[in-house]
Order: C-alpha cells, then sequence, then structure tokens
C-alpha cells in the first residue's frame, strides 16, 4: 500500500466529504480514492469514514486521525515541492482564489505579465465571493475583500475598499429629492443590489452616532459585478459599489458618486480594504514567492 498517497487522498475525502470532488482533484477514478482508502482503514483496523449512497461521513475516529495527520501531509507536500524547485527555473502549478470584479479588472492584466516572465508557472483561477480556507482549501493565494483577517495567514494589503452610492447622471436628474439625500430619500430610490453567498447584500447608513440597516426597494438583484454596472449605466437606479471597479466610468461622466448626508457602505464601520492571502510556509516556494512579490508591486494601494 502506497500510505503517503492513500493519506492524502483520506485528507481531501475528510475534507470535501465526497469521493467524486477529490477524483475530480486528483484526476483519478473515484474508485481508486475509495479503494485507497479502504487499504487504509484496514491497515489501521478502524473505520475513516462512514459511507452510504448519498454522502459520505467521517467517523468519530476517523475526525481525530486527521486532525493529526493532516498537518503533517500538508508540510510534507510544501516540502517536495519546495525541494522539487530549489535548483531549476520556477514552474508548475498556482492556485488562485479572487472575488470576481477585482480578479477580472485589476488581477488579470497583472497575470498575464507575470506569465510572459515565467511561461513555465501555470495558474488556476477561481473568480469567486467564497470565503477560502488557506490550508484546507486548494488555494495558494488568496485575494479578498473587507476586513483584515484573524486567521493565521499572511495579509497584505493590496487596495482601499471604500464604497459609495452611484448611478448614472440621467437617473440621478429623475429625482425629486434634494441632495444631499437623507437616509429616506435613499429608501426611496430604485436599489441595484448585489448578491453574495449568503445572499443579498445589504446597505448601511451612518447617521453620524452610529449604523443602521436601509430598508432597500430593491430593483435588481445580481451576483454578477457587470450585470449591476449595466443597469446603472441604463439609468435604471443605484448601486453602493467599491471606487476601485467605477474609476473609467466616473471620470468619463458615465456614472457619478451620489453625495449623501451620511455615510453609505456595505461594510458598516472599520477599515476594510482588498487583502492577499498566504501561508507564511508557502512563501518559502519559489513560485509562490515571485507571484505573491509580483502583484503586490504592481497592484499594492495603486
Amino acid at each position: 500500500m502506497d500510505k503517503i498517497r492513500a493519506l492524502r487522498y483520506f485528507k481531501r475525502v475528510a475534507e470535501l466529504c465526497s469521493f467524486t470532488a477529490v477524483a475530480e482533484e486528483f484526476d483519478v477514478p473515484a474508485s481508486s480514492i475509495s479503494r485507497r482508502v479502504r487499504d487504509l482503514e484496514q491497515f489501521l483496523g478502524i473505520a475513516l469514514l462512514q459511507r452510504s449512497t448519498r454522502k459520505v461521513e467521517v467517523t468519530e475516529l476517523g475526525k481525530l486521525y486527521y486532525s493529526m495527520t493532516s498537518e503533517a501531509i500538508r508540510q510534507l507536500e510544501q516540502a517536495d515541492e519546495l525541494v522539487s524547485q530549489t535548483f531549476e527555473a520556477p514552474s508548475g502549478l498556482i492556485r488562485i482564489s479572487c472575488l470576481p470584479l477585482y480578479g477580472e479588472q485589476h488581477l488579470t492584466p497583472v497575470l498575464e505579465q507575470f506569465a510572459q516572465q515565467y511561461p513555465n508557472i501555470i495558474f488556476d483561477l477561481h473568480y469567486s465571493d467564497e470565503l477560502t480556507q488557506l490550508g484546507q482549501d486548494p488555494v495558494d493565494i488568496a485575494i479578498r475583500g473587507g476586513f483584515a483577517p484573524d486567521e493565521h495567514v499572511i495579509a497584505k494589503r493590496l487596495a482601499k475598499n471604500e464604497f459609495s452610492l452611484t448611478t448614472s447622471p440621467e437617473y440621478l436628474n429623475t429625482l425629486q429629492q434634494t441632495l444631499p439625500l437623507n437616509k429616506q430619500a435613499i429608501e426611496s430610490i430604485q436599489a441595484l443590489q448585489y448578491r453574495g453567498p449568503k445572499g443579498p447584500i445589504d446597505w448601511h447608513y451612518y447617521n453620524g452616532e452610529r449604523w443602521e440597516p436601509l430598508k432597500l426597494v430593491t430593483h435588481l438583484i445580481s451576483n454578477n459585478g457587470k450585470a449591476l454596472l449595466a443597469a446603472a449605466l441604463n439609468h435604471r437606479g443605484m448601486f453602493c459599489v467599491p471606487t476601485w471597479s467605477i474609476c473609467e466610468h466616473l471620470e468619463s461622466g458615465e456614472l457619478v458618486q451620489v453625495p449623501t448626508a451620511g455615510k453609505v457602505s456595505v461594510s458598516p464601520g472599520g477599515d476594510i480594504g482588498i487583502f492577499l492571502l498566504y501561508e507564511r510556509s508557502k512563501y518559502q516556494i519559489p513560485k509562490i514567492k515571485l507571484c505573491v512579490d509580483f502583484i503586490c508591486t504592481h497592484l499594492q494601494e495603486i
């Protein structure tokens, strides 16, 4: 039995609770994953997984075994990767997870420049708002918006993430409201609302003393920033959007930031930004260090 391979398969099955998902990740048949894990169970003399036709669950002993072996497997994989690249040109796969709009507008052009300098490096890009757990999910670098994370990772701020109420001049002119807009006026406009992984993202209003949720008259909900942008450009309402995502439209005059009596944001209070996240141990791997440094050099606080 190849115990190391069996341990790697078990680690991912325990995390994903799916033989099929793990098989796709390792590009092998699901039957091979199941057989390797069963060999490991027979070797140990315990049941690590509880299988049924509908789902896979980790047993209590399986959870204990996972907690004692997963970190060792992860360090072994990183050691293999580090040594394999020490004496050769950087190559191999870098897995990056990034929030979609920032990835499309800012990260993709930078990675294209990086690829020209290091053609032997392959990117696996996942543009999604879903949160990533570094060390558990198969991701080397994550870029996320919000507050600086508390988890045990290195976080480098790439940019501010300030939100403002934005619309087209044409839509603003149709409103029978006095500027700057107060809370009541904002709650009467047609809102273009972004849908995150957990549902539509609320807007909040700062009245000078505290943040209050806004009761929106929603005109459009979408998890696609381009769809909301198109609606705003077609004078269909207002959206609460980070300034970095609409700079060219503000400069052209197609969109304007709406004056408000109090601050409007989707993230009430605190210092929010765009952060590049990575594990300290992975920074030792040449390809990861090169990529992290390259992204920071080209995007940090531009």
